[in-house]
């Protein structure tokens, strides 16, 4: 049993999410899909390791306007 309570834990967990720093583009297509917050933290992580792999290979990152 966890000696956290149901609303500490909500509280914690949206912390989280907002860490990630998403688009409201994201957030409003997530949000919708009812996408659980465990695998909104896994693909922003496999994004940035697939960004951290690229820069030590040599890639540039190129954003446009």
């Amino acid at each position: 049993m966890s000696c956290w309570k149901k609303e500490q834990l909500e509280n914690m967990l949206e912390d989280v999410i907002n860490e990630l720093h998403l688009s409201d583009s994201a957030i409003a297509e997530f949000g919708a899909n009812g996408t659980p917050p465990a695998q909104i933290v896994r693909m922003v992580l496999q994004q940035k390791d697939d960004i951290i792999r690229n820069l030590r290979a040599g890639m540039i990152s190129i954003t446009y306007p």
